[in-house]
C-alpha cells in the first residue's frame, strides 16, 4: 500500500477529483495549505493597499492506494493539475506498513474487549 500527496492549484481541484474517479480512486482528503516554493510572486490586495504575498494558497490531496494503483493515480493527478506553468505542485508517494480502521477500536471496546 502507498500513501500519494499532491500539492494542486485550489482551481484544478474539480478536474483531479473528476480524474481521479475515473480511475476508479474514489476516496481521499482534501487540505487547505499555505506555502513558499517556486510559484510565481503574487500581489495580494487589502483595504485598497496591495501587498506582496509570501506563501500561495494551495490544496493538499491525501490517497491510500493499493501499489497496483500507484501509477493511475499520479497520471489521473498529474494529467488534469498541469497547467504547464511553475507552481503547478507536486506529488509524492510513500510507503504505508499498516491501516488501521478506528471504528474497528470503538467496537470492540464497546463489547468489554472481545
Amino acid at each position: 500500500m502507498k500513501r500519494i500527496d499532491a500539492i494542486i492549484r485550489p482551481e484544478r481541484v474539480d478536474l483531479v477529483a473528476e480524474a481521479l474517479d475515473k480511475a476508479g480512486i474514489t476516496a481521499f482528503t482534501l487540505a487547505d495549505v499555505r506555502g513558499h516554493g517556486r510559484s510565481p510572486d503574487r500581489m495580494g490586495e487589502w483595504r485598497g493597499v496591495k501587498y506582496e504575498m509570501l506563501v500561495t494558497h494551495k490544496l493538499s490531496i491525501t490517497l491510500l492506494v493499493d501499489d497496483e494503483e500507484v501509477e493511475a493515480a499520479v497520471m489521473a493527478i498529474a494529467s488534469t493539475a498541469s497547467t504547464g506553468s511553475i507552481g503547478d505542485g507536486l506529488i509524492t508517494v510513500s510507503p504505508v506498513d499498516a491501516v488501521h480502521a478506528i471504528s474497528a477500536y470503538g467496537r470492540a471496546a464497546d463489547t468489554g474487549g472481545s
